[in-house]
């Protein structure tokens, strides 16, 4: 096990209806807020006028910026920071998924800290800006997915190169997280399936990507994966179970909140992989790590067997004694769990082919690999890995033809 630092300043705050206890909270953070949400969506607005109903109750005056798109860009984010400076808000209260929290997050900090928030991501190009503090964020999360709402993290798009890279900073971790599983209840079957399963994946990666071994880390994340598993299948037959949706709030938020990597740091290849695809194509970022993850966990199936071959005894019942043999196993397994939530999906049924999987390796490349040329992960991932895991996403049909 390695040593670890670990902490979860955020305040959750969980339970149906507690969306009417934002502006009482907002109000021990000043009299003004900048409320950031997604662009106008006819059946989600009854959300936003809950939050600003609650904020106004509490007499805190509101400036709305509602324009963050699925995968927010440094234009919106740019845009929003000004907004932020112009308004005279003394906090930031973001109301929708992870692309809205994110945004909040880089409003929040580039206003306090300057320049673009494009300076400040992953790039092995150059050194990141250094953030020197954030105004105070508050998260209503409205889907359970990316866990932003209690992390430092934070994923943008930049549209004219086509990259998609992250920052983080302990600065912009939100001081409370309201978790109202009536406000979630709302989201979209397919939503709620991409987003599941972004869940997975963040409860995988370090799990599959660390050489160090640490039981409390791993029995940890196999508890979470099989609660999400349970109660997501129950949610997408009963979109209205608030009970399932509660369980899976506080899933996503664990998840991705540092609780599941506890004693062995790893890396997030799938994720690296996955953001040039959400780049270059019209995908939420679920959808697209439901593509790429059964092929990455085919072709590395032979970077650390022990660990895919753990995983997969301990979450789907995999017997084979063999390391090698039960690693195998794991890809197959998690396609048949995709299947029966009805999730499993391939680029070809995106309509995605293989015009553009060159320059997204040399993306990924370009933005994550380090002096050698790879990037982190189970073992050092190659560019002709990265090919491999696209050419492995594309289904059967699209593989055949290709």
């Amino acid at each position: 096990m390695q040593p670890f630092e670990w902490s979860l300043p955020t305040k959750m705050m969980f339970g149906p209806g507690r969306i009417g206890e934002l502006g009482k909270i907002a109000k021990g953070f000043g009299d003004k807020a900048f409320v950031v949400t997604f662009e106008p969506i006819p059946a989600a607005n009854w959300i936003i006028e809950k939050a600003l109903a609650s904020l106004h109750a509490a007499g805190v005056e509101t400036v709305l910026f509602d324009k963050v798109e699925p995968n927010p860009s440094v234009k919106t984010c740019d845009a929003g920071t000004a907004a932020f400076k112009a308004s005279g808000a003394q906090l930031v209260v973001a109301v929708g998924g992870g692309s809205v929290i994110d945004a909040a997050k880089y409003i929040s900090s580039v206003a306090h800290s300057g320049g673009s928030a494009w300076d400040y991501v992953v790039l092995n190009t150059r050194k990141p800006r250094e953030y020197t503090g954030a105004y105070p964020i508050i998260a209503v999360p409205t889907v359970s997915a990316a866990g932003s709402e209690v992390n430092a993290g934070g994923v943008i798009t930049n549209t004219e190169t086509k990259m998609k890279s992250f920052s983080r900073s302990p600065y912009r971790i939100p001081k409370v997280a309201i978790i109202d599983p009536e406000l979630i209840a709302s989201v979209p079957v397919a939503t709620t399936g991409d987003g599941g399963v972004d869940i997975f994946c963040h409860l995988i990666e370090h799990y599959l990507s660390s050489k160090d071994e640490s039981e409390i880390a791993d029995r940890l994340t196999e508890g979470m994966i099989l609660a999400l598993m349970e109660y997501l299948a129950r949610v997408l037959k009963d979109p209205k179970d608030i009970e399932a949706r509660g369980q899976i709030a506080v899933c996503a938020a664990l998840g991705w909140s540092g609780l599941q990597a506890l004693g062995r740091l790893g890396t997030i290849p799938i994720h690296f992989i996955e953001h040039q695809l959400s780049a270059y194509y019209p995908l939420s970022h679920g959808r697209g790590m439901t593509i790429i993850l059964p092929a990455y966990l085919a072709h590395f199936a032979d970077a650390l067997p022990h660990r895919w071959a753990k995983l997969a005894r301990r979450v789907f019942n995999v017997r084979d004694e063999d390391d090698a043999k039960a690693a195998r196993l794991l890809a197959p397994s998690v396609i048949t769990w995709l299947k029966s939530i009805g999730m499993y999906t391939t680029l070809g049924d995106a309509g995605i082919g293989m015009e553009n999987f060159d320059r997204m390796a040399d993306d990924v490349i370009t933005m994550y690999a380090g002096p050698d040329g790879k990037v982190p992960g189970a073992r050092p991932m190659t560019k002709d890995d990265i090919l491999a895991v696209l050419a492995g996403s594309l289904g059967p049909a699209r593989k055949a033809a290709a």
